[in-house]
């Protein structure tokens, strides 16, 4: 999102309220008509699903500017078809009226081709996840992830270090994966070992780029070069 847009947004969200929630609140529940839109103000909101036996299937997670659930906001269904969740400590959102926002959407070009760049990102990660979930192996869906989370949400640190600025457990990975927390850090060690990732308890998970394409068995994937 360009200054200019970024700008034109802020100054529509000015006159809406915010609300703040503490991590593990949730700000909407799964097929909960809404009352109004959200657009995140500081940091990151989670979308899952549960499956039949309760366990967390995350979706995406949005961060500052994100409006949410899009599917709702754009009248594509009629209630919130995931639970949306403050990830971090604390999470602050705009509750925007739907129609106006809508409205500002349509009316301005710069704002309109930003709404789609985030969509098309948001497509481009999920289909990432699947292609990383449809591997067999669970290094491979564990490795695939990773380079989901380095592309989607990470930041540049070094000449081939990746930081990623999701603060993750092991359940969130083995959540992410389809896997049991005990395979997945299973898997996260070997890789720790391998000097592919770097991670402690009281510090963020370092990915070295550079180890990681080498190891990804599709090489097409690892030579393109994708910012979600």
């Amino acid at each position: 999102m360009t200054d200019i847009t970024a700008s034109e947004l802020e100054t529509f969200l000015a006159k809406y309220p915010t609300k703040t929630y503490k991590k593990g609140e949730i700000i909407i529940f799964q097929g909960e008509a809404p009352r109004s839109a959200f657009t995140v103000k500081t940091g990151i909101v989670k979308a899952y699903n549960l499956s039949i036996n309760g366990d967390e299937k995350p979706v995406s997670f949005y961060s500052a500017n994100a409006t949410f659930p899009g599917s709702w906001v754009f009248g594509k269904v009629p209630s919130a078809i995931y639970y949306y969740e403050a990830f971090t400590s604390e999470v602050s959102v705009y509750a925007v009226n739907r129609e106006e926002y809508v409205k500002f959407v349509q009316s301005s070009l710069s704002t309109l081709f930003a709404e789609f760049e985030r969509y098309l990102s948001d497509q481009l990660g999920t289909s990432m996840r699947l292609n990383a979930l449809q591997h067999s192996r669970a290094s491979d869906k564990l490795i695939y992830t990773l380079h989901y989370l380095a592309l989607s949400h990470g930041k540049r640190v070094g000449p081939q270090i990746i930081e990623i600025t999701l603060d993750l457990t092991h359940q969130d990975f083995a959540n992410l994966t389809g896997l049991t927390r005990e395979t997945a850090a299973t898997e996260l060690n070997k890789l720790k070992h391998a000097g592919i990732i770097s991670y402690s308890k009281n510090a963020p998970y370092r990915l070295d780029l550079g180890k990681l394409m080498s190891i990804l068995n599709d090489q097409y994937i690892a030579d393109v070069q994708i910012r979600l």
